[in-house]
């Protein structure tokens, strides 16, 4: 069946789902802010698959605007953990985004956003994302608590209504999936190349909203230390191939800022530690849970 039938990529379409809710691990991570500390990596790692780097290089203007690319991504994809009711309506519009998403890459093979390999490799930097969020700024997780993050991802999956062919069973299979894909499939694309540069090039990476005075005051040390956690995230695979330096300094000044975020995060408010599209269902959660209770 060719990827430009629309049939093709909706298998679970009309499957029943079922909306996450606070109870689960993903909910407690994925709209923690410390997430984005994860973006860095987590967005080469997406730019690396051929079809993904061709994909944002011919169908977005990411060269001129890379910080807003991800600032328009992250609050609809955290919509469909978030959103409760209106999860699955949120999923369908992301995964419909994608939809004209498509062409040949820089090898010449066919692309397409919802190809179901292609599609599950971006939810799958997510997932990782969370996983290991959790797992280097927060406490070590045990297995039990991987599998079960692991197997909420797969339920968050399942809203896209894409096929899920290539989703693997349980975290083992995934950690050895996602081992796998970091070996053989990724590579040094265009964009991802692009990236790496710019971690060097505070003038060209200016966060959006931020007055020009104090980005030429701070940029330099802030694109210093999103190259510092870029690598320090990143498997080792990956960070060899980009050639991202790793050395004891590297490693010294990464283990000190994940021990000082360990240390501070907990003491932060709730409205400081979630993101506005979290702290939105964590209140509308807790609104019906008191409603409930008071009747």
């Amino acid at each position: 069946m060719s990827i430009d039938d629309d049939t093709a990529y909706e298998d679970t379409a009309a499957e029943e789902v079922t909306t996450l809710g606070p109870d689960s691990l993903l909910w407690k991570y994925f709209g923690d802010w410390r997430v984005m500390l994860m973006a860095p990596a987590a967005g080469i790692m997406q730019l690396m698959l051929p079809a993904l780097g061709a994909g944002v290089t011919q169908h977005s203007d990411f060269f001129n605007e890379p910080w807003e690319r991800i600032f328009r991504s992250i609050p609809q994809i955290a919509g469909t953990v978030y959103d409760g009711p209106e999860a699955v309506a949120t999923a369908a519009a992301v995964r419909d985004y994608h939809r004209g998403i498509k062409g040949f890459d820089a090898d010449g093979q066919r692309y397409h956003a919802l190809d179901p390999e292609t599609y599950f490799w971006a939810h799958a930097t997510f997932v990782w994302s969370a996983i290991m969020m959790a797992d280097i700024f927060d406490h070590r997780l045990t297995d039990a608590e991987k599998q079960r993050l692991y197997r909420e991802s797969a339920q968050w999956y399942r809203l896209y209504g894409i096929s899920e062919r290539p989703m693997p069973q349980d975290w083992y299979a995934f950690r050895a999936y996602y081992e796998r894909m970091c070996a053989e499939r990724l590579v040094v694309t265009e964009s991802a190349a692009w990236v790496v540069r710019q971690l060097d090039r505070p003038d060209e990476m200016r966060l959006p909203y931020v007055p020009d005075a104090v980005w030429r005051l701070f940029g330099t040390a802030f694109m210093h230390q999103y190259r510092l956690v870029a690598a320090g995230t990143m498997p080792a695979v990956l960070r060899d191939r980009l050639g991202l330096a790793w050395g004891p300094w590297q490693r010294r000044q990464f283990r000190l800022r994940v021990a000082l975020i360990r240390r501070v995060w907990p003491l932060l408010p709730e409205q400081l530690r979630y993101q506005p599209r979290a702290l939105a269902g964590i209140a509308r959660e807790r609104a019906a849970r008191e409603h409930v209770t008071a009747a």
